[in-house]
C-alpha cells in the first residue's frame, strides 16, 4: 500500500487512507509511527475491523518511491514484527509515564 502522507505530521489516531495493490482505498487509524534500528515504521489500524481484534494492527516500514513520496512496505518477517511490536509496547510504557507525571 502507498500513500504520500508526510508521516511527520500525523497524529495518533489520525485517519489516512491507503490504496491496496488492486487500487481500492482502504482507510485506517494511525496508531503510531516509529524509529526502530534508523528506519522508521507506521503502526496503524482499519476502521473498519471486519475479523480483526481491537488490539490488533498492521505494520509497514516507511520507504519512498521514485517520487519522494512516502510508499508503506508491509512488514512480513515474524521476528522482526514481534521486535516492532515490543518497541511499540515499550513507547506505550514511556508515554504512560510520561503522563503519571
Amino acid at each position: 500500500m502507498a500513500d504520500n502522507v508526510n508521516n511527520e505530521e500525523l497524529q495518533d489516531d489520525e485517519i489516512i487512507v491507503m490504496v491496496d495493490e488492486e487500487g481500492k482505498e482502504v482507510e485506517f487509524t494511525h496508531i503510531a509511527t516509529l524509529d526502530y534500528n534508523d528506519e522508521w515504521y507506521i503502526y496503524v489500524q482499519p476502521v473498519e475491523l471486519g475479523d480483526m481484534d481491537e488490539d490488533e494492527m498492521f505494520i509497514f516500514k516507511i520507504e519512498e518511491d521514485e517520487n519522494g513520496n512516502d510508499l508503506f512496505t508491509p512488514v512480513e518477517d515474524e521476528d522482526l514484527l514481534e521486535k516492532l511490536y515490543q518497541e511499540y509496547l515499550k513507547e506505550c510504557d514511556i508515554q504512560d509515564a510520561k503522563e503519571e507525571n
